[in-house]
């Protein structure tokens, strides 16, 4: 419905620029038309820029926007995200930021975790992965900037692994 209605202003921006550019014509013999010329044209940009924001806002809050939104936020913050971040990231109401991340745990895109007083919604593909150096035979694990590449343990080559 607000679509539809966003729709129509902007199509009401069609007649104040076609009087407009009519009144600047026929400024062109009576110059005291050119005022009114001009004015007609700035409201219809006026409206129609008004109508292009307003479509935009209403494209950007549709539910599959705001879940791909919700994704690439918690990308960026390292597989974590909360209501409160996705309600300052999109200016939503709490109702809003909940059902879209509830809508990711329905789809199994994220999972909810209770910590503290809140609720952390977290993307396990997104998390960052940490990679160690494990020995194979003793389970020996060591940080990847260590320079060995032998078990100071065992002596069998390190292996690469993520966790």
């Amino acid at each position: 419905m607000k679509k539809l209605l966003a729709i129509l202003v902007a199509l009401l921006s069609v007649p104040f620029f076609t009087l407009g550019v009519l009144f600047l014509i026929a400024a062109a013999r009576n110059p005291s038309r050119l005022w009114v010329g001009l004015a007609l044209t700035i409201a219809g940009a006026a409206i129609l820029i008004a109508s292009v924001r307003w479509l935009r806002r209403l494209a950007e809050l549709s539910p599959e926007a705001l879940k791909t939104g919700a994704v690439e936020l918690a990308r960026r913050l390292g597989g974590e995200l909360t209501v409160s971040q996705l309600r300052a990231e999109y200016h939503l109401s709490q109702e809003q930021a909940t059902q879209v991340l509830e809508g990711l745990v329905r789809e199994g895109t994220c999972e909810r975790e209770p910590r503290d007083e809140r609720v952390v919604y977290v993307f396990k593909e997104l998390a960052p992965s940490l990679v160690q150096k494990v020995c194979p035979y003793c389970g020996t694990k060591l940080p990847v900037r260590s320079g060995l590449r032998k078990c100071p343990n065992c002596g069998a080559p390190l292996e690469l692994t993520k966790t």
